[in-house]
């Protein structure tokens, strides 16, 4: 998502935004928002995928707004086939987030075979966070006047 949709998601599009000084300059971080372990994952595709499916494969996300069980449903697809969903204790801010338009990226992060079905497959969902970095003229500007005790101003 570009700067500019996330800054008219928070209302700041239009009126347009005043950075406060020190706040010039920022960077798309990636960060984590979710690591866990998918369900259902007996039920689909994952079954006949097991042996093809690696740790670090890039994940799809859908919302699955038919589904009669979870309001918030997030099932995810590799490769165009669906393996299973986020738990449903545990999706509600990422399917407000994707509703919201917010991209984000998923990744298998871990597989184990030979565990519970429940824990046989964990991902991981990233999404682009905007940190702010100190202006690049910060080192060149004027330290602050301190007051001293005999009233007169000296740079700190």
């Amino acid at each position: 998502m570009k700067r500019s949709e996330i800054l008219n998601k928070l209302g700041l599009g239009a009126s347009g935004v005043v950075l406060p000084s020190g706040l010039a300059r920022v960077k798309n971080e990636p960060v984590r928002v979710y690591d866990g372990f998918l369900r259902s994952i007996m039920y689909y595709g994952f079954v006949d995928l097991k042996e093809r499916i690696g740790v670090g494969d890039e994940l799809t996300m859908k919302r699955d707004h038919d589904n009669v069980y979870d309001a918030f449903a997030i099932a995810i697809h590799w490769k165009g086939v669906k393996i299973g969903y986020l738990a449903t204790y545990e999706n509600m801010v990422i399917a407000n987030l994707l509703d919201s338009g917010i991209s984000m990226k998923a990744y298998v992060s871990k597989i184990d075979l030979s565990a519970n079905p429940k824990n046989a497959l964990a991902i991981a969902v990233f999404t682009d966070m905007v940190i702010a970095l100190p202006p690049v003229s910060s080192k060149f500007a004027p330290k602050p006047r301190v007051r001293t005790q005999e009233g007169i101003y000296e740079r700190a």
